[in-house]
């Protein structure tokens, strides 16, 4: 179907919303841009922009109607996910989840009971509140994990070794629950993180995608923040063995038939156990792996769902996670403080082996802890031969690219260490 000049509404315009914008732009689709901010990114580059708030769904309608929207559409954010589906649902709009799945997706306790109805493994977890979370303590043990049941992002986040931070790390976490519940959850080892990505059409359930996750613990308490992630995944084989029937049957009892999920998780003693899930698009630009190994657009298909209720199938039937190269993302991460000065980017940019750079922050950008997501500088999306190509990137980027602030101090956190990365492709 062609779908120039279809008119399309993005709920808010956050930095990485940009990529959805060019990628409608591409298929001839005019963006429109709503939020409640005066200088989203996004709304830079939007055909048209409006300084109406997400959350109000009347006007929001209103505004669908007067303007002749044809489509609704949230990118990379949990919260927008329940406006997105009511101001569908009363324009009778297409929109990929429904109430019941989308508060599964969000909601952490939900989620993981979801699971464990249909066989998926989770991370071992106890729930508790503010009337409840000190003598739930002795039900514990340590080391813990310990954040918010309707928080994303990694916001309110914390690990706790003992006993004696338990309820100062739980009174920061409840600052970040509006219910104010925790998960306390085993606390796993953070160098066994995978990432799953599935595309579903009418029922129909594609693995697009599979990686190994890189993180680096800033300090002892906090979330560790990402440093890069290798596609294909060198447990895939064991995911589909053990796990593909499992999510499928995870889709199925929760009615979710169309749209982009992802889970995250971890690989430990040979058994998979799943701690997160996104019914949305993620943040890391792992879509354009996809498009250069398997042939086809995911947003693009998401896109064509939101206009027409309907994707192509033979498009989303190239679905092959076993890449014929390494996918290779390498993530930088800023400290807090007010960007300065950025040097190197383009000079990087020009490396053979770099799909793109995916940069999320610029000069004048003020950088705050909260939420490992909102810290990143950028992903560099990469094509990997071999461990030279790896070494050579890495160290290329780690010579060049510089990040300072007022006081001409380096904003970049660890960078990853090319030795630690395993590829499936050596």
């Amino acid at each position: 179907m062609d779908l120039r000049g279809k008119k399309l509404l993005l709920l808010g315009g956050v930095q990485p919303t940009c990529q959805i914008i060019e990628e409608a732009h591409k298929m001839g689709v005019k963006v429109y841009v709503t939020d409640y901010l005066e200088n989203s990114p996004a709304k830079k580059i939007a055909d048209k922009s409006f300084m109406i708030s997400t959350t109000d769904v009347d006007a929001v309608v209103e505004l669908c109607k007067n303007e002749k929207i044809d489509g609704v559409f949230t990118g990379y954010t949990d919260s927008m996910l329940p406006y997105c589906q009511k101001i569908c649902k009363k324009l009778n709009l297409p929109f990929w989840g429904d109430e019941r799945n989308i508060d599964i997706c969000i909601d952490k306790e939900k989620f993981k009971i979801a699971c464990e109805k249909a066989g998926v493994p989770v991370v071992p977890w106890k729930k508790v509140n503010l009337k409840n979370y000190k003598e739930k303590i002795q039900d514990l043990s340590f080391p813990v994990v310990i954040k918010p049941v309707d928080s994303s992002g990694s916001r309110g986040v914390f690990k706790c070794y003992n006993k004696d931070e338990y309820e100062k790390f739980c009174e920061m976490a409840f600052e970040f629950s509006k219910k104010k519940e925790l998960l306390i959850e085993k606390l796993m080892d953070m160098n066994s993180e995978i990432s799953v990505y599935y595309m579903i059409y009418n029922g129909k359930t594609f693995l697009s995608e599979m990686g190994d996750r890189y993180v680096h613990a800033v300090n002892e308490e906090s979330a560790p923040v990402g440093q890069g992630m290798t596609c294909p995944s060198r447990h895939l084989q064991e995911w589909q063995k053990q796990m593909e029937s499992k999510i499928e049957n995870f889709f199925v009892q929760n009615n979710m038939k169309n749209g982009f999920v992802f889970f995250q998780g971890f690989y430990e003693n040979g058994n998979f156990y799943i701690h997160e899930v996104g019914y949305r698009l993620c943040g890391g630009f792992a879509y354009k792996y996809v498009e250069k190994f398997s042939g086809y657009n995911q947003i693009q298909e998401m896109i064509r769902f939101s206009l027409t209720g309907e994707m192509n199938i033979s498009q989303l039937e190239k679905s092959n996670p076993l890449f014929y190269s390494n996918a290779f993302t390498l993530t930088l991460v800023l400290k807090a403080g007010k960007v300065k000065t950025i040097i190197g980017v383009e000079e990087i940019s020009e490396l053979s082996p770099i799909i793109e750079f995916c940069q999320l922050r610029f000069e004048g950008d003020s950088i705050t802890t909260e939420g490992a997501t909102t810290r990143v500088f950028a992903y560099i999306l990469c094509d990997i031969k071999n461990r030279k190509d790896l070494t050579n990137l890495i160290n290329e980027v780690k010579t060049k690219i510089k990040v300072l602030d007022e006081d001409g101090n380096n904003m970049l956190t660890e960078i990853l260490y090319p030795e630690k990365v395993q590829l499936f492709y050596e």
